[in-house]
Formats: C-alpha cells, sequence, structure tokens
C-alpha cells in the first residue's frame, strides 16, 4: 500500500495523465515510465531538473544506472523506481515527525 501512496504522489505532483485510487497501481507506473521515457528522449533538462526539485542526487541515479547496465529494466523505469523509493522516504519521514 505504501508504494501506492508513494506512486500516486510522484504521478500527482507530475500531474501525469488521470490520478485517483480508481486506477490501477500498473496504469499509474506505464504512465509514468512513458513520461519518463519522452523526457529521457526530448527534453533532458526538465528530466534534471524534476530529479533535483525530488532530492534524487545525480551520484545516486548514476549508480543506480551503472548497477542496471545489464538488467533489462529501461532508464526510464529505473527512474520511476527511484522517484517512488524518494517518496517512500519522504512518506516515512513524515509519519516519523507528525505531531500527536
Amino acid at each position: 500500500m505504501e508504494n501506492k501512496h508513494a506512486l500516486l504522489a510522484v504521478v500527482n505532483n507530475l500531474q501525469i495523465g488521470e490520478t485517483g485510487l480508481e486506477k490501477s497501481t500498473e496504469y499509474h507506473f506505464e504512465n509514468l515510465v512513458s513520461f519518463l521515457n519522452d523526457l529521457i528522449l526530448n527534453d533532458f533538462n526538465r528530466l534534471l531538473s524534476i530529479l533535483y526539485r525530488m532530492d534524487i542526487s545525480e551520484d545516486r541515479l548514476k549508480r543506480k544506472l551503472a548497477e542496471n547496465k545489464e538488467s533489462r529494466i529501461s532508464s526510464a523505469e529505473l527512474i520511476a523506481h527511484l522517484m517512488i523509493d524518494r517518496e517512500k522516504e519522504k512518506i516515512i519521514s513524515r509519519e516519523k515527525h507528525k505531531r500527536p
């Protein structure tokens, strides 16, 4: 469930496609991957700006890309997973520091 909330937060923040819990996780993930693939091909500077705003470091991205060179996961999918993981970290941090 935490993954779905993190994915929805990423999708909502980036204003990608239709949002809401009624759509499947796969639907949202595929939209995110498609969006990221388009940025990789057509607007790499915007992608870097988004990653910077989400606090995903260039070093972390480079390291993950290097680790997954031989894998079948596309760069867009890898970046999507990084975004979701970072959003999960933020959700956990907010919960941890939430005032009673």
